[in-house]
């Protein structure tokens, strides 16, 4: 039997569900509040700070009830601010996330909120406004447009020659004149009162003509008809009213009628034209109109040449006259989007102010639904929205659509004439498999599109801007995504979540050149069925390399930590945070995880600052320096005027230490004295209480505290655990282990560097009890009422057991730190006169 003594250089591993001889160096079987850090090794997490109780506009606290079940959305804004934001039931609220103060809101689309669900929405903040998608309501057109066809005529004169008859055939009754030596196009078309002699005077004829017919009793005329002559042109419009020629340009009034009317004159009856709704060549329109004059231009007999144009007139106050022709839409299609149906957005439009409401789309400028064809998302759900290469875009089911080129809200061709670089985008991801995409991510290579089942990438064939004509999507995988967990950049890889009955497994996809497959891992499988089924937000921070999964309505918090050297990880580690409070959700800005929870009747607003590291002394000014290991730490707040935040009860011999939360019922506090200039420097447990008399919240400490109240911090204990796996002898190669041997632990010698207090643990056998074997620090090795934190120590756990005789742990339930650097064992070591090959 040989003595022997093996190193473990760290516990940077993580968590492995693996069996523990199949455990790496650095694994653990468990870990709870850890936080593997390649400098310090692995500490205790990071205190959860108290910011704010979410309150309303009257300051009063939302209660369970009030925000249960609601939707929770954070505003990320940098330096300009960031926000958190909640929509329950046909509300919104949005409060800042550094304070928690409230901001006003301005409801004008409460109709749209119609969503039950957090997965009923999606939300996408760009500057100072966050696009929220009802992902339940189909889009929609504005109603189409409705006109009554033959209403208007237009009579071109083209040639005027000394002695041409020209006729104009209205309902079948001819009205005939013929030019004369000293008839003009303006004697022909332009009406003259005081001109009596009106043979050859052709808007003279038609006016005859008609008041005849209304005169005889023919209803073929009815109504009232509206003459306005150009200098090449007449216009004839008829519509309800009662029976009259009017030859002043009087604004037409009733409803439109139509009517029927042909012209013939001169040579080949060639000399006069005449069009109501539509010419075949644009050369045909007349050089002066009236304002808002619509025509269709056919071209040829194939409807997808069709245009369509209206007069604009120079002269706005009269609208007519000279002017010009503008492309428009046809009159039976509908004019746009109907805003009510698509995203809306919530603007930010002071420090804590925003307003809700429809967006204003572009309207339709040109063409019909053929020319101008409808958004493949039109009657269909809406996934998601994002920015990308100057457009705004959508995704809905199995098609992308993108605006127009820096154009934001135009969904439209500019013109039905040809097709241009800036026009919509709408892309089709055809697949042999069902797909819905859900989620886009910006990448070097292009734009990574999610779905359900595959994943694909959109890019420009030939050139880096993306074009109607350039753009193309490609698959680049095939694995099945959990849709309500939206993937998230890594820095230089993509992270995504699949849910299987009862798990979640998480995959790292990192991209490779434009046609090769992406690389990509299970980094879960080392912790397979660990990750619950109820996760349901994956955040990341490349920064600080972790990726977080929130597992909401409960106290957990996955964390994926690793530490990248520029050519691989040096290591990849999981461990689970357990906050104090129900999680609603959580979010990381810059160096803070925001994390909003609910206990009791209250919801808290609180952060925890990732990079405050063990190497500095808390303190306790304006505001805390350093980072307690407590949470929902704070000062002991005033809760009222006039009142002392911390107040003696010399009666009771207690103190009272008023806090800016309702206590959790039944679960002491901690008190913890952080000022380090001084003696003090402990911490004691404290109990939640109530005042009868005006139900203010305090804790209560033994004994008179008032003469240390500026350097009080309260909070809550939350517990620190790390369990080791069984120990095995491994050989030089630290990767094989001897599993069939003879092993007696006799020691463990454990490393660490700034800690507070922690305590070993052993269960034996089949027991079920854990057994306190040492504390590691004895009353000696520290003064009375100073902090116990110790720049590094090094401790041995007497063991003596058989290693597959006991389980070991780790732990701390005090506000100290915690950083565990490395660990050695000693122990007896017999092969069983077995040759080790």
């Amino acid at each position: 039997m040989s003595v022997v003594t093996q190193l473990s250089p760290n516990f940077l591993g993580g968590v492995s569900k693996q069996n523990d001889d199949k455990k790496l160096p650095g694994q653990v079987s468990e870990c709870i509040n850890g936080y593997p850090d390649p400098t310090y090794g692995l500490l205790k997490r990071p205190g959860m700070k108290f910011n704010n109780t979410l309150k309303k506009a009257n300051g009063t606290n939302f209660t369970k009830t009030e925000l249960d079940d609601a939707v929770w959305f954070f505003i990320e804004r940098g330096a300009a601010g960031s926000y958190i934001g909640a929509i329950k039931g046909s509300n919104i609220y949005v409060w800042t996330a550094v304070d928690g103060t409230w901001c006003t809101v301005t409801n004008n689309s409460a109709t749209y909120l119609t969503g039950t669900t957090k997965n009923d929405y999606h939300f996408r903040s760009i500057q100072d406004t966050t696009i929220i998608t009802n992902k339940t309501i189909n889009a929609a057109m504005q109603p189409n447009g409705t006109y009554i066809p033959n209403t208007v005529a237009t009579l071109k004169l083209v040639t005027l020659v000394n002695t041409y008859t020209y006729t104009v055939t209205i309902e079948g009754i001819e009205a005939s004149v013929t030019s004369q030596n000293n008839t003009t196009f303006d004697d022909m078309l332009l009406y003259d009162a005081s001109d009596i002699n009106t043979n050859h005077h052709l808007v003279d004829k038609i006016k005859d003509v008609i008041e005849a017919q209304q005169t005889a009793g023919n209803a073929n005329f009815n109504g009232k008809w509206y003459l306005e002559g150009y200098p090449d042109s007449l216009v004839i419009k008829r519509s309800t009213g009662t029976n009259a020629v009017v030859t002043d340009y009087s604004a037409v009034t009733g409803t439109p009628l139509s009517f029927t009317i042909d012209a013939k004159g001169g040579l080949n009856n060639t000399a006069i034209e005449v069009f109501e709704d539509e010419v075949e060549d644009a050369s045909k329109l007349p050089l002066e109109s009236f304002g808002g004059h619509h025509i269709t231009v056919s071209n040829t007999t194939n409807a997808e040449d069709d245009y369509h144009l209206q007069f604009v007139a120079y002269d706005t106050t009269l609208n007519r006259g000279r002017g010009y022709w503008e492309e428009t839409i046809a009159r039976d299609v509908s004019p746009g989007l109907n805003a009510s149906t698509m995203p809306h957005q919530l603007e930010n439009t002071g420090p804590t102010t925003f307003e809700f409401n429809p967006i204003t789309w572009s309207a339709r400028k040109a063409g019909n639904d053929v020319t101008s064809p409808l958004p493949s998302f039109i009657g269909k759900t809406i996934a998601a929205t994002f920015f990308y290469s100057n457009r705004f875009s959508l995704l809905s089911q199995d098609n992308v659509f993108f605006s127009v080129a820096n154009d934001s809200y135009n969904f439209f061709v500019k013109s039905a004439l040809t097709q241009i670089d800036s026009d919509p985008i709408d892309l089709n991801v055809s697949s042999i498999r069902p797909v819905t995409l859900f989620d886009v991510l910006p990448t070097a290579q292009g734009l990574l599109l999610f779905s359900d089942r595959q994943q694909f990438m959109l890019s420009a064939s030939d050139s880096n801007t993306l074009t109607p004509t350039s753009s193309i999507i490609r698959t680049v995988s095939s694995y099945e995504m959990d849709s309500n967990i939206s993937p998230v950049d890594i820095g230089t890889t993509v992270g995504f979540a699949n849910k299987v009955p009862d798990y979640t497994k998480i995959f790292s996809m990192q991209l490779r050149d434009v046609e090769q497959p992406p690389v990509v891992v299970d980094i879960s499988r080392v912790v397979l069925e660990w990750i619950p089924g109820t996760v349901g937000r994956l955040v990341s921070s490349p920064q600080n390399s972790f990726l977080m999964l929130v597992d909401k309505q409960s106290s957990y918090i996955y964390m994926y930590r690793y530490y990248n050297n520029g050519e691989k990880d040096l290591f990849q580690a999981w461990s689970k945070w357990n906050l104090t409070g129900t999680i609603q959700d959580a979010y990381v800005l810059n160096d803070q995880i925001v994390i909003i929870t609910q206990q009791e009747d209250d919801y808290i607003l609180s952060e925890i600052t990732v990079n405050e590291l063990p190497t500095g002394d808390v303190t306790v000014g304006t505001p805390i320096t350093g980072n307690p290991c407590l949470d929902l730490f704070s000062k002991p707040i005033a809760p009222t005027v006039g009142v002392n935040p911390v107040v003696y009860d010399p009666v009771n011999k207690v103190t009272k230490i008023y806090t800016p939360f309702k206590p959790i019922e039944k679960t002491k506090g901690a008190l913890l004295v952080g000022k380090p200039a001084t003696s003090e420097g402990y911490f004691i447990e404290v109990t939640p209480k109530i005042e009868a008399n005006t139900n203010f919240n305090y804790f209560e400490a033994v004994g008179d505290l008032t003469d240390i109240e500026a350097s009080i911090i309260i909070g809550y204990n939350y517990h620190f655990e790390v369990q080791l796996p069984t120990f095995y002898f491994r050989r030089r190669d630290q990767q094989s282990v001897d599993f069939s041997a003879i092993l007696t632990i006799a020691r463990i010698k454990v490393s660490t560097g700034r800690s507070g207090p922690l305590v070993f643990e052993t269960r034996l056998g089949s027991s079920k009890e854990w057994t306190i074997v040492k504390e590691v620090l004895l009353s000696d090795d520290y003064k009375f009422s100073t902090s116990p934190v110790k720049p590094e120590y090094r401790f041995d756990v007497p063991i003596h057991q058989r290693n597959t005789n006991f389980e070991l742990k780790m732990t701390s339930d005090y506000p100290y730190p915690v950083s565990l650097v490395e660990m050695m064992w000693e122990g007896n070591y017999s092969p069983r006169f077995y040759r080790r090959a």
